[in-house]
């Protein structure tokens, strides 16, 4: 999920000579960018008291510095950010002007400026604003959030109109988690130091039920993947499907077809870390999932977690779910049919399958998803059986960096396993066979 959306910023008016051998005149590029700097100094004036009354939870200071012609809409949005921002808790949040996006001057719209003009306003500005955040106690790379505002002069001060997108006729910024109400954090002690549990007021069970298996999920996956991950984590439990979709990325999906996601702001590793890396989970985990079955949804997502910086987005689905449903599903089963009821099912009507399954049917919402899922731990399962956890997880390291032939997947198979891909396959199908007579 990338918190980004496109930012604007004022074009550096410069004025030369034509046809002339002599130094131009720097005069009007000097008072051009004397104009600029002064609006930029008192903007981000304004912008740093947005800050300390957003982290001091002061709706007040907030609603003094919106603009008398900003939307109720928007209005309302900065005060419930406030409150969730301040309940939240945060170690970094501060707004700035993001410059790495120059599009040039962009005008207000004339009707919205001929209100300002009404209003007194003696300059607009299409700022290219960035929002920068961390949570308290999650020691990890603050995220960055571009959020253009549109803010109106008033003598030597500025005030916050509105949203650029939305006053441009675009799309609103992306969502965080603070836009949805209610919003409580609780932290568990886990192995990597703090993690954090985001809830909101109908899923308040569910937080405390993430909260409470946090420290075992990552002792986990630690015994399978080792130590050098962050050993924690942020989890959100939404309430509703509007914003699972929203925190997950997952717009027009079917939210019954999962249970969580795992998301980051950006495909870019710091030190080690993904840049706001969430565990987001549905609505429907608060009811649907029993404790176990919670507990082994939570060790999955954790093992994405663990491996993503090891892990290209394009590897192939059934390595990097294949694992972290073995991961998950560890010590939870007794046979084949327990862990993997339906392709039990499937492989006792018609006969183990030829090959593993495709990336095209991992697809949440398809028909094949529950088969694929299955058909895949089932392999990490044979294989870590067969060989050992620590072979699998050289397997996985050999495959997660990116694309892979069938050829290639069974070079990597001679590689970490010491036997032929064909040979491997083969071993499955007949793992297959036995563990489905005995279920």
């Amino acid at each position: 999920m990338r918190l980004v959306a496109v930012g604007m910023v004022a074009a550096t008016v410069t004025l030369a000579g034509c046809g002339s051998s002599a130094e131009p005149d720097a005069g009007p590029t000097s008072q051009a960018n004397v104009y600029e700097d002064q609006r930029e100094s008192s903007v981000l004036a304004t912008l740093d008291k947005l800050t300390t009354a957003q982290r001091a939870g002061d709706t007040a200071a907030v609603d003094a510095l919106v603009d008398p012609a900003a939307t109720p809409e928007f209005r309302a949005s900065l005060e419930q950010q406030t409150i969730n921002v301040q309940a939240a808790g945060m170690a970094t949040f501060r707004y700035r002007i993001d410059r790495t996006t120059a599009l040039g001057e962009v005008l207000v719209p004339t009707d919205l400026q001929t209100r300002l003009d009404d209003e007194g306003s003696s300059d607009s500005w299409i700022a290219p604003v960035g929002l920068q955040y961390a949570l308290a106690g999650v020691d990890e790379p603050p995220v960055d959030v571009v959020r253009p505002l549109v803010l109106a002069r008033y003598d030597d001060s500025w005030k916050v109109v509105g949203d650029a997108g939305p006053i441009q006729g675009e799309p609103a910024p992306t969502p965080q988690f603070w836009d949805f109400p209610g919003v409580r954090a609780t932290r568990a002690a886990t192995a990597g130091g703090e993690s954090v549990v985001l809830g909101y007021p109908d899923s308040a069970a569910l937080a405390t039920r993430l909260t409470a298996s946090l420290p075992g999920a990552v002792a986990a996956v630690s015994a399978f993947w080792g130590t050098q991950w962050p050993q924690r984590a942020v989890l959100i439990a939404t309430d509703s499907n509007s914003a699972f979709a929203a925190l997950s990325g997952s717009v027009g999906a079917d939210s019954s077809a999962a249970a969580a996601a795992t998301v980051s702001a950006s495909a870019d590793a710091v030190d080690g870390f993904t840049e706001g890396q969430r565990i987001v989970f549905t609505p429907g985990s608060v009811t649907g999932l029993a404790g176990p079955a919670l507990d082994v949804v939570l060790r999955h997502e954790m093992t994405h977690v663990a491996a993503r910086t090891k892990t290209a987005p394009t590897s192939a689905k059934w390595v990097t779910e294949g694992v972290a449903e073995y991961v998950g599903r560890k010590g939870t089963y007794r046979r084949l049919s327990d862990a993997a009821p339906d392709f039990a099912a499937q492989v006792a009507a018609g006969g183990a399958p030829a090959a593993l399954p495709t990336d095209a049917a991992f697809t949440v919402s398809g028909p094949q998803a529950p088969i694929a899922y299955q058909s895949a731990w089932s392999f990490a399962a044979y294989v870590a059986g067969e060989y050992g956890d620590a072979k699998l997880r050289s397997l996985y390291l050999a495959l997660a960096t990116g694309p892979s032939t069938a050829a290639a997947q069974a070079a990597a198979m001679q590689s970490q396993l010491g036997a032929p891909g064909s040979t491997v396959l083969a071993g499955w199908r007949t793992w297959l066979t036995e563990q489905v007579r005995l279920s």
